[in-house]
């Protein structure tokens, strides 16, 4: 009986892999030192100007949206969630290797052959 494959982390490897060529990783404990302590909800500021809400946010009704433009858009689908995921994780301070991770396979999945570019210069552009 064969032994079966596990895609997944045969990509992980992979992209952790091309990572490491590309930018050098910091230690942990430079990064364990910088961290910030996550604050309690009730001790976040309040943002300063809310959107009108169009209903309940939770991840079923995100999940539910997506499905509808996914339907919408077609092929062109798979662009916009790349964006979508560059979108949302663009803005934190730091990034855990996970969210680094998951940047980097956008951008690979956005860029195709040229996707060492991308990666080079998304991450070049964040230090700027």
């Amino acid at each position: 009986m064969s032994k079966k494959k596990n895609t997944l982390k045969d990509l992980d490897e992979f992209l952790k892999q091309q990572a490491a060529t590309l930018v050098t990783p910091s230690k942990l404990s430079e990064t364990a030192n910088t961290l910030e302590p996550v604050k309690k909800p009730e001790d976040a500021p309040a943002p300063a100007e809310t959107p009108a809400p169009r209903g309940e946010i939770s991840v079923a009704s995100i999940a539910r949206d997506l499905k509808q433009l996914s339907v919408m858009r077609g092929e062109a689908f798979k662009d916009d969630l790349c964006a979508i995921i560059l979108q949302a994780m663009n803005d934190q301070s730091t990034y855990s290797p996970e969210d680094k991770m998951l940047i980097n396979t956008a951008l690979y999945l956005r860029h195709g052959s040229n996707w060492k570019e991308a990666i080079r210069q998304y991450w070049k552009n964040k230090d700027a």
